[in-house]
This record gives C-alpha cells, sequence and structure tokens, in this order.
C-alpha cells in the first residue's frame, strides 16, 4: 500500500517562486490589517449624525475659520486648529500651506455645509467651497474635541456623488 505523498494536491503544483510571490502578494494586505489592529484605540466609538447643538458648534469653528481666511487674517485662523496642527505650523507656514495646499479654501467665494457626524471625541463634516474661479471642490473636515471646544485637526480634498453635490448647493 502506497501512502499519499506530502507533496500532492494543488499547493504542491507551485514552484518555490510562485509560492514566494503569492506569500508576498497576501503579506501586504495582512500587515496593513495587522497594523490598523495595532494602532487603532479600542473603545473608540463609531461616528452617528450630530445632534443639532454639536453641528452648530463645529460648523461654527469651520465658519469662524472661513471668516479668517476672507479677512487674510491666519492667526485667527490658525486659532481653530488643533493644538497638533498649530504646534507643527506657525502661522507664515500655516498660511504658505493653505494658500499653496488649498487655494480654493484660502479664496473661497461661497461655502455650503452638508452632514456633520460625530462621536463626542471626533466629527467629520462635509464642506463644499466655491472658488474666485468658480471652481467647486468638497472636502471633510475633521475635528476634534479639545477641552470644551472642537478645533480642526484636517481636511481632506473628497470626490462626492452627483446627489451629494445638490444637497449642498
Amino acid at each position: 500500500m502506497s501512502q499519499p505523498s506530502a507533496s500532492s494536491g494543488p499547493a504542491a503544483e507551485l514552484s518555490r517562486a510562485e509560492f514566494l510571490r503569492l506569500l508576498r502578494a497576501l503579506s501586504l494586505p495582512f500587515a496593513a490589517c495587522l497594523i490598523f489592529f495595532l494602532v487603532t484605540p479600542t473603545g473608540v466609538q463609531p461616528l452617528k449624525r450630530s445632534r443639532a447643538e454639536i453641528r452648530r458648534a463645529v460648523l461654527a469653528v469651520i465658519e469662524g475659520q472661513f471668516s479668517a481666511f476672507q479677512d487674510g487674517d491666519y492667526a485667527r485662523a490658525r486659532a481653530f486648529a488643533a493644538p497638533g496642527i498649530q504646534q507643527q505650523f506657525d502661522v507664515a507656514a500655516f498660511e504658505r500651506m493653505v494658500k499653496d495646499g488649498f487655494p480654493v479654501i484660502a479664496y473661497w467665494r461661497t461655502v455650503f455645509f452638508g452632514e456633520v457626524e460625530d462621536n463626542g471625541r471626533e466629527a467629520v463634516a462635509l464642506v463644499s467651497v466655491r472658488g474666485r474661479g468658480g471652481h467647486t471642490r468638497f472636502f471633510r473636515y475633521l475635528l476634534v474635541r479639545d477641552g470644551g471646544h472642537w478645533r480642526i485637526n484636517g481636511v481632506v480634498e473628497v470626490q462626492v456623488s452627483p446627489g451629494t453635490q445638490g444637497q449642498l448647493a
């Protein structure tokens, strides 16, 4: 009686090079998932649609920063940023970062606000900005709670569906 060999079956048909390619291809997604779970704090609550008073508070911060940009007051605009952003950029560097990286925000003409979601410690607001040239861009404003105040912790340009665009115009 012969016993099945350990090298029989579909896996045995892979060459060593093919096996290593497969292992490399699978290791990156696995590593990304592992890193995500290791660096994501436990107990982080998911974001939910904000209550009216939180929505008002979050939008007041964003509106205040837009008002400061319109006035060319980058010191005041920087004051709406989270402490980490303020430590990273002095006023002149903050102004350069906004003007170079987000010119439609620096030179805005019209702003519309969409959905605001939060978990009590973090908030995300969808914002539509029309610049001087008439171009409209969409951004997610990321805010964090700093003591009793909301502070802007980042801005990311996003693509939105035509239906969402219509709600923000």
